[in-house]
């Protein structure tokens, strides 16, 4: 029996990693079984704005609340959020999947009210640690769930015809701030696992990107997202210029990290070709304007499936193996997981271009690909989710 004493709730990568894993691939198995007609499913929202909503505002940031809540005692040295606290907090955001799927059985504000929960808890949690504990280093990250709490209230707003904008666009805005956090978190990370990796290896290598050239890259991003929301729809082709542009600065920036260094390490060189799904996605971005004079399903699937869900799977593999006191190196599990997701991405870009019978076959391919990755990460770590860490320390 799971109690709040037991090893899943020590820590809050065990429930939001592994249920995160969990859902992304039961939406995206729902979404195409109702693509497919398998399956009539009477909603408040079109089942199509369900799934990137939920990619966003389910898998992603699961995702991202047991990422900082792991991160941050490291950062504070504090004690993790535990127990019956962080039963809690999942509960907020396991019951906003849970009313968003309820179809129309709920009231739409009902719906919406419990889905609004969970982002400003977690912002305000975070906030109190990191200010309590003066770490100002990482005071933007509550200000970024906000942000994308107001996102999704803008989605929900959007629905009723309030907001000035398509829910669409919202969820493109939310994409972009999810891509400002990979530029700045991955920002930290790929290169002080790489430079720490390469030195492990007596390899002295400079590994860091200029300081201005990573700030253009953050502050790019952060106007990319605004320019979602105010320039897109307008003026498409000064914005697929400036789209074009921001991806050369991302790609100079990877060049400086020497990701090609990294290829016997499967834990590191996918959180490179994790990092350089975001200029190939910019530069479809940019295509995508200019041919269609709007956000081309090539690009999105390119900054979405191939960056954030790629940024996500390796860097859950990485933490959770660090934080259940495995070894920190992929099995083969976990290698061919981070192959498939990569294939996965790939299919479903190229797919977008294609016009033909294959293109559904296509579809269908990339959609198992990406089961199977999350899928081969639960085989994986669902045992050592739910048993104490291996070495023995507390987490």
């Amino acid at each position: 029996m799971m109690t709040a004493s037991s090893p899943f709730w020590r820590a809050g990568f065990r429930p939001f990693f592994t249920t995160g894993a969990l859902y992304a691939l039961t939406v995206l198995s729902l979404w195409i079984l109702i693509l497919a007609g398998v399956i009539d499913y009477e909603t408040h929202i079109v089942p199509s704005l369900i799934h990137g909503h939920e990619m966003i505002y389910g898998f992603g940031v699961a995702a991202i609340a047991g990422f900082i809540l792991t991160a941050m005692p490291n950062w504070t040295n504090t004690e993790p959020l535990s127990g019956k606290p962080l039963i809690a907090l999942f509960g907020l955001w396991l019951f906003g999947r849970l009313s968003l799927w309820a179809g129309t059985f709920l009231p739409y504000s009902l719906l919406a009210t419990v889905d609004l929960l969970f982002l400003p808890v977690l912002s305000i949690y975070t906030a109190r640690i990191l200010i309590r504990t003066g770490n100002k280093r990482n005071l933007m990250l509550p200000g970024i769930f906000i942000i994308l709490a107001i996102f999704n209230l803008c989605f929900y707003l959007a629905e009723t015809g309030i907001a000035p904008h398509s829910s669409r666009v919202i969820l493109e805005a939310a994409i972009s701030l999810l891509l400002l956090l990979i530029t700045i978190i991955g920002g930290r990370i790929v290169p002080a696992f790489t430079r720490n990796a390469l030195a492990a290896k007596g390899l002295k290598v400079d590994i860091g990107a200029p300081g201005k050239l990573s700030i253009l890259c953050i502050l790019g991003t952060a106007v990319m997202m605004a320019g979602d929301l105010l320039i897109a729809d307008n003026w498409p082709e000064p914005f697929a210029y400036f789209c074009a542009l921001l991806a050369g600065l991302h790609l100079a920036r990877l060049y400086f990290w020497k990701g090609w260094m990294t290829f016997s390490d499967p834990l590191l060189w996918a959180m490179h070709a994790a990092y350089l799904w975001i200029p190939i996605g910019l530069i479809l971005k940019a295509y995508g304007f200019v041919t269609y004079g709007y956000f081309w399903e090539g690009a999105l699937h390119a900054l979405t499936a191939g960056a954030i869900g790629t940024m996500i799977l390796v860097v859950t593999i990485r933490a959770g193996l660090g934080h259940t006191g495995s070894i920190l190196r992929t099995n083969p599990y976990l290698t061919a997981a981070l192959w498939i997701i990569t294939f996965s991405a790939i299919f479903r870009v190229l797919q977008s271009f294609i016009e033909n019978d294959f293109s559904e076959q296509l579809l269908y391919l990339s959609s198992a690909f990406w089961v199977l990755a999350f899928g081969l990460y639960l085989v994986n770590f669902l045992p050592l989710m739910t048993r104490p860490r291996l070495d023995g320390k507390p987490g």
